[in-house]
């Protein structure tokens, strides 16, 4: 008998949340499984015993790739309501609250359990990207109650109370020297082939050479025979796999001791578990299970601090509020990094997540071209070395010729394909989707009304697309700088300065509103303002019904 762990994942996230339940549950000496909710029967859910799910949200409050076959499946509605009496559950939802449709997914699935009469042994954790220490502001509070839960159920007559860091757990796969035979844990059944290189035809900076903000406009090259996998339409985004530079990588290679006869040899990665999912292809190119346990015993009793409870203010400081990274945390515990076996790598070192851009050009210009507008992130903390942003700094660095994997992901927009007049606001970087949206109507032909409020610092600093604005034929772009005058100005001011033009198109002419940018302030700014502009129309609290309807859209990002 064991704990069932099912996810629903995009980017990987809940598959690394799942799988550090399932070591904490190996660590209280019960047996678990984690699984992808779209390879597991859902009809067989009535004879678990236990299950946990974790579920991240996509797009506008959407269910992620790889559950929504189950998800299907769970909604039939001859599903009796006692379906799930025997089945005690819990639930985790993966989330941003920067987003409208906040964990939207977990919610969902929650309630349905429920209407299927699941037993659940925790209230609803909602883990939020947003909060101090990232979901760990959720999910830590989460696992102590469906482990104090599960212990006190007697569920398993084996389980501890608390966990045994003692046990020893082994790694996830085995590495197998290429020249050695290929056992058949070796197969190639690695997660399918979802990420394709893309050619880098240009990398040009977006803003003036003085501007603080390094801004640059990427384009990238589609090879024909790759055509059909990066078919994209307005409002959709470009998941990109970015790479460690080589700095870290030299701090990690020098902290963990590794010879460069062992990391220049050839390998298989095999699987040390039935449960355990092989990377990708496309990111691959000793059996003895040994414990990641620090002999040292300095390191040992900082990293015990770092990792209880009482110690979590001091997590915060070291890693959390710093931005430190694995590369830096190798090096601050040599000893214990030294020891680390290479197939433990696999088990504590997550692969790079993709990171979303929204893309800027637009499909029916140039079907094999597709272009991006990244601003590089780049700031001081109280580490000595600059903090920079892992796949910002990748896509900045980027030189022609160079190659990236990506895909493309429906985007949050749900653009209309029909003659619709629409208001558009995007700040900064956030004028990306618009730029292909309108480029794309205007190559249609559309004779609708568009009005784009676009925001930056100077009309001489970040003024994005200055030049191609001008060449739109059925839309009109007001512009808010910020530090070009005495006073500052924003889009919410253009919006309310311009007030008939816009009830114009969310009021007589039922139109549509997006807004994308920073989730700080712009928002609830842009929101008030426009409320404000239907409440002077007799329309009071437009936006809430507006939200209802998607009469307004959302893409913010912390």
């Amino acid at each position: 008998m064991s704990i069932l762990i099912l996810y629903g994942s995009e980017t990987g996230t809940a598959q690394d949340t799942a799988e550090g339940l399932c070591r904490d549950a190996q660590l209280r000496k019960v047996a678990a499984r984690v699984v992808s909710l779209d390879e597991y029967d859902i009809d067989n859910l009535p004879s678990e015993r236990v299950v946990f799910f974790v579920v991240s949200t996509t797009g506008q409050g959407e269910m992620p790739p790889n559950m929504r076959s189950s998800w299907r499946r769970l909604l039939r509605k001859f599903l009796p309501a006692d379906w799930l009496t025997e089945v005690k559950m819990a639930v985790l939802g993966l989330g941003d609250s920067s987003y409208q449709k906040y964990n939207f997914a977990g919610k969902k699935i929650y309630r349905r359990l429920l209407q299927l009469g699941a037993q659940m042994m925790a209230p609803l954790g909602l883990a939020d990207d947003q909060h101090e220490i990232g979901i760990d502001g959720a999910l830590i509070p989460w696992k102590q109650t469906v482990w104090q839960e599960l212990y006190k159920s007697c569920s398993f007559k084996e389980m501890l109370e608390e966990a045994d860091t003692n046990i020893v757990i082994p790694p996830k796969f085995k590495i197998v020297k290429a020249e050695a035979p290929l056992p058949e844990s070796c197969s190639k059944d690695g997660k399918e082939q979802d990420y394709y290189e893309l050619d880098v035809l240009s990398n040009v900076r977006a803003t003036s050479e003085d501007h603080f903000q390094d801004t640059r406009l990427l384009r990238f090259l589609v090879h024909d025979h790759l055509a059909d996998r990066f078919k994209y339409e307005p409002g959709d985004v470009l998941m990109v796999r970015p790479y460690n530079n080589d700095e870290t990588l030299c701090v990690a290679i020098e902290s963990l001791g590794y010879s460069d006869q062992l990391l220049d040899e050839p390998i298989y990665l095999c699987k040390n578990s039935e449960f355990a999912v092989l990377p990708p292809p496309w990111l691959l190119g000793a059996d003895n299970p040994s414990n990641i346990i620090s002999q040292n015993e300095m390191e040992k009793m900082r990293l015990s601090e770092l990792g209880s409870p009482h110690g979590l203010d001091d997590l915060l400081n070291y890693c959390t509020r710093v931005r430190r990274t694995v590369a830096e945390t190798l090096r601050d515990f040599p000893e214990t990094a030294k020891s680390v076996a290479p197939e433990h790598l696999f088990d504590f070192i997550s692969p790079i997540r993709p990171r979303a851009f929204s893309i800027a050009s637009s499909p029916s210009r140039n079907p094999n071209v597709i272009e991006l507008l990244v601003a590089k992130v780049d700031y001081k903390s109280r580490m000595s070395e600059r903090r920079r942003g892992l796949c910002s700094t990748f896509l900045a660095n980027l030189k022609a010729h160079d190659k990236v994997f990506g895909r493309i992901r429906g985007g949050t927009f749900k653009f209309p394909l029909h003659l619709t007049p629409v208001i558009c606001v995007g700040p900064g970087t956030g004028v990306a989707p618009f730029r292909s949206f309108l480029q794309f109507r205007d190559e249609l032909g559309e004779r609708q009304n568009a009005l784009l409020f676009f925001g930056c610092r100077g009309e001489q600093k970040d003024y994005y697309f200055k030049e191609e604005w001008l060449s739109l034929r059925n839309a009109e772009v007001i512009t808010a700088f910020s530090r070009d005058a005495d006073s500052k100005v924003y889009v919410q001011h253009k919006i309310l300065e311009l007030a008939e033009k816009v009830w114009q198109i969310i009021g007589k002419a039922n139109g549509m509103v997006f807004i994308a940018g920073s989730s700080g302030d712009m928002p609830k700014a842009v929101v008030n303002a426009l409320n404000e502009v239907a409440a002077s129309h007799g329309v009071p609290d437009w936006v809430a019904k507006a939200e209802a309807t998607g009469k307004i859209q959302y893409e913010t990002w912390s």
